[in-house]
């Protein structure tokens, strides 16, 4: 039984929202206490919220750790939905895999997760 949050379409992308702010060309240090705010708001467990990073906004935004020059404003909220819904809707088989990248969603994640838990009640 997954949590009453877990596929609650806002809840998911408040989620992806919060969590692309970890792909911008920009001081991800200084973004990340916010982001972490913001996701400990939401009625998802840390799992959930890790499984949603690493599977889901990570796939459709590494491409932006990778240019010279990426986005560092912000990530549309309509086109971050749209591009992680075609991602979802494909077989786990066509789903590229990036050893490297991947690890540095870890690593985000890693820095992320205790500043979620301290700020929940």
């Amino acid at each position: 039984m997954t949590p009453a949050g877990s596929e609650d379409p806002a809840v998911r992308r408040a989620a992806w929202e919060a969590l692309s702010d970890l792909y911008l060309d920009t001081d991800v240090d200084a973004l990340r206490p916010s982001v972490a705010h913001r996701l400990a708001a939401l009625p998802l467990t840390a799992a959930e919220l890790e499984h949603i990073l690493l599977s889901e906004v990570h796939p459709v935004l590494r491409a932006n750790l990778r240019v010279a020059a990426g986005l560092w404003t912000a990530f549309d909220p309509d086109w971050l939905a749209t591009a992680i819904q075609r991602h979802r809707a494909r077989p786990r088989w066509r789903r590229l895999f990036d050893p490297f990248l991947r690890r540095e969603a870890q690593r985000q994640w890693r820095l992320l997760a205790p500043m979620i838990q301290a700020a929940r009640p």
